[in-house]
């Protein structure tokens, strides 16, 4: 471990003592907390660990896995697995990007081929640990090794909280700096970014062997429309995606904030897991970023057990959107 990490570590240590917490309509809320080490983060619910931002060199970007389901205890997301192995459980990242001296930077697959392009964690730490909530945060650039060339660099802070057994809260915020004047072309390998555990999927037998199991999920988005065929392309405030796992319903939401451009991104949506708003991904034009742009992307996961109405994730979607 170098000097650098070393000294993330011993502080973020100390900061990973948590207390009770009540949230303030009495109830009891669950105990969040986390743990640093060389090359990842462990957030930890009720001592039971809950999901990890790992950020080792040997990634292509970092990303958090698991993502624990508040039922099983079993993560609702899945990483390093067929037929999409580059898909890493919850993620952001980007495919063609082009600047100068860089035809495609593609910081989304193939996974091994660091050189095409990597995003690379800076500064991962713990900056709140205190039972209510767990802040993460984190620097990260995007490199063309092959080239050298930082194209983006992004701050990411993620906020953690536990306000029932029934839900969990992961707020993102990237705010982005433009380092290249950029290109980003259109693309399905877009951004951010949720891949689901196979028996989580809705299934489609038309897509051969790899996905054609028929799983037990559904996705449904904000407008009600369901699954890949209804939701695909639509520009919805959320999409949900859950199913039948180890005996219990759970799943996850992803919510865009009001704030973002383009809000509300439409949807890249697949019967065999995946969920990502983008606004890569659609047009027959690249996307054209001035050196020096800077914008912010804000996202909520919901962590729930059940369906999207018993886990009323438009009650957390709003609260969200409203800024609360």
């Amino acid at each position: 471990m170098n000097s650098l990490k070393s000294t993330i570590a011993a502080s973020c240590l100390a900061a990973s003592h948590v207390l009770l917490a009540v949230s303030a309509e009495g109830k009891e809320t669950r105990t969040v907390g986390a743990t640093a080490k060389e090359d990842r983060i462990v957030v930890y619910i009720d001592g039971d660990p809950f999901t990890t931002y790992t950020f080792g060199e040997e990634h292509k970007y970092p990303f958090l896995y698991p993502v624990n389901g508040p039922a099983t205890g079993k993560s609702v997301t899945a990483w390093d697995q067929g037929p999409y192995p580059h898909h890493s459980s919850l993620y952001i990242s980007l495919d063609w990007v082009r600047s100068e001296g860089v035809e495609r930077g593609n910081y989304w697959q193939p996974r091994h081929e660091l050189e095409t392009g990597r995003v690379v964690s800076t500064e991962p730490r713990i900056i709140e640990a205190t039972g209510r909530k767990v802040v993460l945060r984190d620097t990260c650039d995007w490199v063309v090794p092959a080239t050298g060339v930082h194209q983006l660099r992004d701050t990411r802070t993620i906020t953690i909280t536990a306000p029932s057994s029934e839900i969990r809260i992961l707020d993102f915020e990237f705010q982005f700096e433009t380092l290249q004047e950029l290109h980003v072309g259109p693309t399905g390998h877009s951004f951010f970014s949720a891949r689901m555990r196979p028996e989580l999927a809705v299934g489609d037998p038309n897509r051969g062997p790899d996905v054609a199991h028929l799983g037990t999920g559904t996705i449904v988005d904000a407008d009600g429309n369901r699954n890949e065929s209804g939701t695909f392309r639509q520009n919805a405030a959320w999409c949900a995606y859950y199913g039948e796992h180890h005996g219990e319903t759970e799943g996850l939401a992803v919510v865009q904030h009001p704030g973002n451009p383009g809000y509300p991104a439409p949807w890249f949506t697949r019967d065999y897991g995946f969920l990502s708003p983008t606004r890569f991904a659609f047009g027959d034009e690249p996307r054209h970023l001035p050196a020096g742009t800077t914008f912010t992307e804000r996202y909520r996961v919901v962590v729930f057990a059940g369906d999207h109405e018993h886990a009323d994730v438009d009650r957390w979607a709003a609260d969200f959107i409203n800024g609360d």
